[in-house]
């Protein structure tokens, strides 16, 4: 049957629907060719164009083949996979003609649909994928009436039919076991990567910090550190190019780093750097939660201890995990605040790694970070100089200009005006250059305090310093704290009342009162979201079971769940069986009935559609000796079921069973 204008209609835009929430990571080629082919399609049904012929669908096929191949360089990928889905769906639609054709656009939309969870599972992609699934009930309500009178109402039908599906998605939510997901599935490795990445040029940390953007969200168990305590520790950069930073081998773990892994055991002195960091203080718990960034370290406040499996901690003290995180990742941590790793003494080798410097550049900073180590000042004394010139005639600013290749120097003696990773450059160079450990760390600091967690946002992203003394260990130093301590103290939106300059980002509307208020009731929901949906994983499923069943075990939870869908499948099976049991006969219909039988032994049968009156007068002419009696019966089944007497009733049962046909 020939697609009537309604149900074309509802597809169409449903196929629309299902396709937009993928336009954030689809190729804009791909985007047109879809809204090509369905103008085209709609064209179709006007008479306007016509249906592609043969040669033309194969060129349209190894087109889109090559296209895919063109752009994504390969067809191995998720999100080529998807891009190939979405486009085989649309040409299925130029091909459409019968209703079975439409049944398996339909089909691939919810795969689609299905699909879009890959790439994002907040709570819009979650209500926006129910509503794209509305929209094909309603599609394929409206297939089904194709051709009928029916035409009004397809969503409310398709409404029905999910709120009839909602308690077993949420038995299966619930109580099925939790054997992973779908979107467990890793991203491409060419996917773009967000956050701080491996490494740090003048002006990287600034533009982070302006284009905005959620980081992650960190929920403590009892009181919330100071702000000024929030540095939350990302990547330790150590080699230095003369302008940039950088990883080095050492806190790699794909370059062969010396990392130890979680559960890891500690032989010999293969560990000792690990076991001399000495936790002077109670740790504090909390929970991250931690966005797609494809890359591989994780965030936590100093000194951590995770509970994550597949996590490490690398010579550095960084903590990293085994994999680039392609997903949102919860683990939970233990941090110690006062600490001191290293104190007394740094292998050669290590100590050599955080003094060197490429030979050639920044030679006034070097010449004077040198004086002030000849003039016999301490190192103490060297930090302290440095951080109290940078207090005189130098600027915070997230426009810092352009510096040129000695970038030290031209930004200590001549522009004096930089970020955080200005500043922290500067002083780890002068700290190398006057014979003293030092490092560039990067990561966030602080946080906007939402109800009861932190939401850490890329425009707190901050780089600061950690130099080696003998007896303390690695130090942090921040020279940010220095030049402007509102920073550090207060969040960086005490220092830039607009620092995000995204328009994209709802960060830059916080100076807006009432995008800003809603701005942080959308972060509440989504936090919330997270927490009690997306993170309902296996342990949690157990506990509610033992709860309800007293299921002490995996095993036991299982029978338990498989007990209670048995039962379930057995009343619904019991309750459409009595549906369509027919109704009970009433007592006279039950006695006519025995009568029929009586008089069916001598081959007279009740012909269809004749009434009880027109049979039984008809058999009273064939048995002309119980006519009478044919007729008294007959007297009393009309007056039970015609005059509402039923004390005729009995005198009717009697009046059958001592009947004889004969």
């Amino acid at each position: 049957m020939q697609l009537n204008k309604t149900p074309l209609a509802w597809l169409l835009l449903s196929v629309f629907a299902v396709v937009i929430p993928h336009a954030r990571h689809l190729s804009v080629w791909v985007i047109l060719a879809v809204c090509l082919i369905i103008t085209w399609r709609v064209q179709i049904f006007r008479g306007r164009w016509s249906i592609p012929k043969r040669w033309t669908k194969l060129i349209l096929v190894s087109g889109s083949i090559l296209g895919l191949k063109l752009l994504y360089h390969s067809l191995l990928g998720l999100e080529p996979m998807v891009a190939l889905l979405i486009t085989s769906m649309v040409l299925k639609l130029l091909e459409m003609y019968r209703q079975k054709d439409a049944m398996a656009v339909v089909l691939l939309c919810f795969f689609t649909t299905a699909a879009q969870f890959l790439f994002g599972q907040t709570a819009l992609d979650f209500f926006y994928g129910l509503f794209c699934s509305l929209l094909l009930l309603a599609t394929l309500v409206s297939l089904n009436r194709n051709g009928s009178r029916q035409t009004q109402n397809n969503l409310a039908v398709g409404l029905r039919l999910a709120i009839q599906c909602l308690p077993v998605m949420l038995f299966l939510f619930f109580f099925f076991p939790r054997i992973g997901s779908l979107w467990s599935v890793p991203l491409p490795q060419n996917t773009a990567k967000t956050g701080i990445s491996n490494v740090i040029s003048p002006g990287d940390i600034s533009r982070l910090a302006q284009d905005g953007g959620k980081a992650f969200t960190a929920t403590f168990n009892n009181t919330i550190p100071t702000n000024e305590q929030l540095y939350w520790r990302g990547l330790v950069m150590s080699e230095f190019d003369g302008r940039q930073w950088s990883l080095n081998r050492w806190s790699s773990a794909s370059a062969g780093g010396i990392v130890k892994w979680q559960g890891q055991s500690i032989k010999g002195r293969a560990m000792d750097w690990y076991n001399r960091a000495q936790r002077e203080s109670k740790p504090i718990e909390y929970q991250i939660i931690l966005e797609p960034t494809q890359q591989q370290w994780l965030y936590a406040l100093p000194l951590a201890d995770l509970t994550l499996g597949a996590s490490g901690t690398t010579r550095d003290f960084t903590t990293i995990y085994h994999t680039p995180i392609a997903k949102r990742l919860v683990y939970r941590v233990e941090s110690t605040l006062s600490y001191k790793i290293e104190p007394q003494q740094l292998p050669s080798w290590f100590r050599q790694r955080n003094l060197s410097l490429p030979e050639g550049y920044n030679s006034k900073t070097v010449a004077m970070a040198q004086k002030w180590r000849a003039e016999g000042a301490r190192p103490g004394q060297i930090i302290d100089r440095f951080l109290s010139m940078i207090t005189r005639d130098y600027t915070y600013t997230l426009e810092a200009p352009l510096l040129a290749r000695d970038s030290v120097d031209d930004f200590l003696w001549n522009t004096k005006a930089g970020y955080c990773e200005h500043y922290a450059s500067a002083f780890v160079v002068f700290m190398r250059a006057a014979g003293i450990p030092a490092r560039v760390v990067a990561g966030y600091q602080g946080g906007e305090k939402i109800e009861d967690f932190i939401q850490v946002s890329q425009a707190d992203a901050h780089a600061w310093a950690e130099v080696w003394l003998e007896g303390e260990g690695w130090k942090r130093v921040d020279p940010t704290a220095a030049i402007a301590p509102e920073r550090v103290r207060s969040g960086v939106r005490a220092v830039f009342d607009r620092s995000v300059r995204n328009p994209l980002s709802m960060e830059a509307y916080r100076h807006i009162d009432l995008l800003n208020r809603l701005r942080l009731q959308i972060d509440v929901f989504n936090y919330r979201w997270q927490t009690f949906v997306l993170n309902y994983n296996s342990d949690r499923q157990l506990s509610l079971v033992q709860k309800i069943f007293g299921a002490k075990n995996l095993w036991q939870m299982a029978f338990m769940v498989s007990s209670v869908i048995v039962l379930c499948v057995a009343i619904f099976v019991l309750l459409a069986y009595l549906k369509q049991r027919p109704n009970a006969l009433a007592p006279e219909i039950k006695a006519i009935r025995r009568l029929e039988k009586k008089i069916a032994k001598l081959g007279l049968v009740r012909r269809p559609g004749e009434t009880v009156s027109q049979f039984l007068t008809r058999a009273g002419h064939r048995l002309p000796r119980q006519a009478k009696s044919l007729q008294e019966i007959l007297l009393n089944f009309e007056k039970v079921t015609y005059q509402n007497q039923p004390q005729h009733l009995t005198a009717l049962k009697t009046q059958i069973e001592q009947f004889k046909a004969r």
